[in-house]
């Protein structure tokens, strides 16, 4: 099945966009950190940036290097000109997200100083921004839609297989009550009368999550009440099966595939809610990067031009390679392809 998803050249482009994100997001600390990934101090070799790798920060402290680095963002350089550090290799970009300078502010991409994708009007680097912000939207698509997933098979398989007032009254009307308001606006909506102090990642994954469950709903109940019909169903009812073996055993494993290609679609819808949010401010809160605060900046510096094509860019490419895979998911997973 993998490779006739990844048979045409779109959707091997879009996986390995997807495979590379996930590994960008989980070695963040190694490729972008103002700490070393090795270096001999004061004799001792040290690796200060593995200390900020999941699962190592866990239960590793930050060591004297990162905690010198806190205070003093020229630590490095100062140590080195006093011999305490005799070797040091530090990441591909050797700074940290949350890492100011003011003599980097809002200085365009520059390969000599290692700020691949420029600075922002706060000396901070885009590029390290943007690799700690794919793991902010990585986990905005996944969860968010596992959230929106989790509700809509429950809510529309109940309406597609019992049937009757149970759907009508209930399911149906609750359904169209949610469609009838713009999404986007309903999450606006939410977000903007919380409290700044609360509007992080994981608050935004529940409001997504919450609010993007209606089109998963309709698929199940549309299959539920197609396949309820079908003789292995009659045959499991004829036999004494419950509704909850009938449900878990019968209708959802065959109902699948278009839930699949639902969800992966609603990934990259969830990328682009999240980025949309934070950037009119109601999203994850600076310091904290995001795709979309630091998009947001162009606002403010219209000639910083790099401010808003790179993480532009970032969104689109992730946007479209859900989209592209939940393309190549759907030509797959379509019953009339098994008949060719």
């Amino acid at each position: 099945m993998i490779k006739r998803v990844l048979k045409s050249g779109s959707s091997k482009c879009a996986f390995f966009f997807i495979v590379a994100m996930i590994f960008v997001s989980y070695f963040a600390p190694l490729i972008a950190n103002n700490k070393p990934l090795f270096c001999i101090y004061d004799g001792k070799a040290r690796f200060s940036a593995f200390r900020d790798l999941f699962p190592f920060n866990r239960f590793l402290k930050p060591d004297e290097i990162s905690l010198k680095l806190q205070t003093n963002p020229y630590f490095i350089e100062d140590a080195k000109k006093d011999g305490r550090i005799s070797k040091c290799i530090l990441p591909p970009c050797p700074y940290s997200p949350f890492e100011t300078n003011i003599d980097d502010i809002s200085i365009p991409p520059d390969l000599k100083k290692r700020h691949f994708f420029g600075c922002d009007d706060n000396g901070r680097d885009i590029f390290a921004r943007l690799v700690y912000g794919s793991k902010n939207s990585l986990l905005v698509g996944f969860v968010a839609v596992f959230i929106a997933g989790f509700l809509g098979v429950i809510i529309g398989g109940i309406g597609g297989y019992f049937g009757g007032a149970i759907d009508k009254i209930i399911i149906s009307r609750l359904i169209e009550v949610m469609l009838s308001f713009p999404t986007f606006f309903l999450i606006i909506t939410i977000a903007a009368v919380m409290e700044p102090k609360y509007l992080n990642v994981w608050t935004l994954m529940v409001i997504i999550g919450l609010t993007s469950w209606t089109g998963i709903a309709r698929y199940t109940r549309g299959e539920f009440m197609k396949l309820k019909k079908a003789d292995f169903v009659s045959a499991a009812e004829v036999m004494g099966a419950s509704s909850r073996f009938i449900i878990f055993r019968h209708l959802i494993p065959n109902a699948v595939a278009p839930i699949i290609v639902a969800l992966t679609f609603g990934v990259g819808g969830a990328i682009l809610a999240e980025s949309g949010l934070s950037f009119l401010g109601v999203g994850v809160q600076p310091p904290e990067p995001s795709w979309g605060n630091v998009l947001s900046l162009i606002q403010k510096s219209w000639n910083s031009w790099w401010i808003g094509v790179f993480p532009g860019i970032m969104i689109f490419l992730s946007v479209l390679s859900y989209n592209l895979l939940g393309d190549a998911l759907r030509d797959v997973l379509d019953p009339k392809e098994f008949r060719k």
